[in-house]
């Protein structure tokens, strides 16, 4: 019998299955809220802790055969045309080094999986960003993954390609591996190249926010217009986070040369 995904979260907290609950109208309201001023929303203590760890002991066991990605890229996630000058952000490279775990690989009874694929949660994240209606990837390998950061990996400076992410952090490192934004550095009509090579060279550290990672916090962040990394992580503790993959639209699913990028492989294996 699969796990029912109401007891992996906290709905005394939560009540996302009563979208008409007022605590529940109030919390979708403070989220949209603070994504629109901030470009994050954080809801702390999400996914109860014993939850967390049976996603970790799996993140461990499958991220021990899983593909390493250690690669330079540009801030913006493409291949820089030959007129930006060299010294313009555009141009920059920076080093994003991680084990991906795809969705492909997480057995049916996951709990991660489980969550992923609970209707409630979806509707209740569709509220919560304010997108109308919510879809899943349509991608065998990127619906779900789980991000696993060992010593010395780490993510670049960069720009989402996409409107939002949603995330639940499972596990912190001891050292490094802190999630920095500079909240709604660009916007949809001005690209602010200057404030970003700025912050690409550490001048406007006052203007760089530290998220908290603390297991079981369900984030949803505005990526696209928030310029974000991930420091180096530091010693023998991994730092691991699931991100889920909705869309506005249906049928959403990574490239082919992403899927190969992130998972070493385009094709499921099922």
């Amino acid at each position: 019998m699969q796990t029912d995904p109401g007891t992996l979260v906290d709905l005394d907290r939560y009540p996302i299955q009563d979208l008409d609950d007022p605590r529940t109208r109030a919390l979708g309201a403070e989220c949209r809220a603070t994504l629109k001023a901030t470009g994050v929303a954080i809801l702390p203590g999400f996914v109860f802790p014993t939850t967390i760890a049976t996603i970790v002991a799996e993140a461990e066991h499958l991220g021990a055969d899983s593909h390493h990605q250690d690669l330079l890229g540009s801030p913006y996630l493409e291949i820089p045309a030959d007129h930006w000058p060299a010294d313009h952000p555009r141009r920059a490279q920076g080093r994003s080094a991680l084990t991906a775990i795809p969705y492909d690989d997480l057995g049916p009874d996951s709990p991660l999986r489980v969550l992923y694929e609970w209707d409630v949660l979806l509707t209740f994240i569709a509220s919560a960003l304010g997108a109308g209606e919510l879809f899943r990837y349509d991608d065998p390998l990127g619906a779900v993954n789980v991000a696993v950061m060992r010593d010395d990996d780490e993510l670049a400076w960069h720009f989402d390609q996409t409107d939002f992410v949603v995330s639940i952090a499972l596990q912190s490192s001891r050292r490094g591996g802190d999630f920095e934004c500079v909240p709604m550095l660009r916007t949809a009509d001005d690209e602010r190249y200057t404030d970003v090579a700025a912050t690409l060279d550490g001048a406007q550290p006052d203007r760089v926010t530290t998220v908290p990672m603390t297991p079981g916090t369900l984030m949803f962040f505005a990526g696209r217009y928030s310029l974000h990394r991930v420091t180096p992580v530091e010693g023998a503790t991994d730092r691991v986070v699931a991100l889920l993959g909705y869309d506005t639209q249906s049928g959403t699913c990574s490239s082919e040369i992403l899927r190969l990028v992130r998972y070493g492989r385009a094709e499921t294996r099922r």
